[in-house]
């Protein structure tokens, strides 16, 4: 059985206390009493412009927001705005950056800000924030942070999620980044939850494939069953085999496609399972939130109007490139990969290529040692044969 993607519910009766939550934001995170508090200013939150990463913090793109569309740098009151009357606003990240993870607790807080103050009246209800860094299969775990069917549900502080769900399991980057998130979430009383399938349903479909793992109504249902169009599959072919720095093997590829498209049509199911005409903000990496073959693609595909979807991406600047255009904003027929792109400064990484081949000369010798002992082991039992001949 598949598991389900439907989330717990909002917060009911744990009587969360605004008061509380809005103290921790400030306590927490140094969040501006104007970004918490001020629900009579109509305006969009003050920008979270205190940068986190270090190079390029003085480039002339950083803290710019700029529309592809139009061609044109818009204002944060613009941004805001769009995120607010959206069904479903998709806040993309490079994963690694906290500077990412900031501003999208700023669009979680936009959203909020200028519903509360009738700016945007008749938006759908967005009950949920489904983060692809969650798994259907940690619903233990946030429903224990939630106090779900506790006898006595208490409040948590936000960085109790992370432990309580087991964040340092999961492979992703340190929670402390992502902790702003949660706080904002609770302040906002929206509840987080999975966007993701589990490991072992990634696993399945690498190796049976989509239908073959799915099943042919699951694969109709998710939307997955008329695939991407010829040149938006190669594209993603492409970018498979270039994030993998040419070491993998291109039969992998097209098994690994179906991966990615499996996760974008989950997220999407995920997004719609709160109902009919309600809305979910999502919190993922920027290849699914891109307009072209991302999670928006599956929305659509299930009947969301393209224009209840609003779509942003962060980009970190390059050194001595200050035009926007010429960042990765569009596809290579004029597509704009996003609604809206917040340039940002860059995190200071190691090359991931040098980390990759060093992993695939390990996978590399850990086989030739096993193929070693594999080899050797005939020869083992001809001297135990011997032996117990003699």
């Amino acid at each position: 059985m598949l598991e389900s993607c439907l989330p717990r519910g909002r917060f009911g009766g744990v009587g969360y206390s605004s008061f509380l939550l809005s103290i921790l934001a400030l306590a927490v995170f140094g969040l501006s009493p104007a970004m918490a508090n001020a629900t009579d200013n109509r305006s969009a939150p003050p920008l979270p412009l205190e940068w986190q990463a270090e190079k390029l913090r003085d480039h002339p793109l950083v803290g710019k927001i700029y529309d592809p569309t139009s061609g044109a740098f818009v204002s944060a009151d613009a941004l805001a705005k769009a995120l607010a009357l959206a069904r479903f606003p998709l806040l993309g990240e490079i994963h690694d950056n906290p500077d990412h993870h900031l501003w999208q607790a700023w669009g979680i807080r936009a959203i909020s800000k200028l519903r509360g103050s009738r700016i945007v009246e008749g938006a759908p209800q967005i009950d949920m924030i489904a983060m692809e860094m969650l798994s259907v299969d940690q619903y233990e775990g946030i429903d224990k942070f939630y106090g779900r069917n506790a006898r006595v549900p208490r409040v948590r502080k936000p960085r109790a999620f992370g432990r309580i769900v087991k964040w340092k399991e999961s492979g992703w980057p340190d929670f402390k980044i992502y902790e702003p998130i949660i706080a904002q979430a609770q302040y906002e009383q929206i509840v987080v939850a999975p966007a993701s399938p589990t490991r072992e349903a990634n696993r399945g479909v690498s190796q049976k494939g989509l239908e073959g793992y799915l099943g042919a109504g699951e694969v109709s249902r998710l939307a997955l069953i008329d695939g991407l169009p010829a040149n938006r599959q190669d594209a993603l072919l492409q970018e498979i085999e270039d994030s993998h720095c040419g070491l993998m093997p291109k039969q992998h590829f097209p098994r690994m496609a179906d991966v990615q498209r499996y996760r974008d049509a989950v997220m999407a199911d995920a997004l719609l399972s709160p109902g009919n005409e309600k809305g979910a903000i999502l919190i993922a990496g920027n290849g699914h939130v891109r307009r072209d073959r991302g999670v928006a693609v599956y929305l659509e595909a299930r009947g969301a109007a393209t224009q209840s979807i609003v779509a942003v991406g962060k980009v970190e600047v390059v050194d001595d490139e200050v035009d926007p255009s010429a960042y990765t904003v569009k596809t290579e027929d004029g597509t704009p990969l996003y609604d809206f792109v917040v340039f940002t400064p860059r995190v200071d990484r190691e090359d991931p290529c040098v980390r990759m081949k060093a992993m695939f000369e390990r996978i590399k010798k850990s086989s030739a040692a096993k193929k070693a002992t594999t080899d050797a082991a005939p020869d083992k039992k001809e001297d135990v044969k011997e032996t117990e001949k003699q």
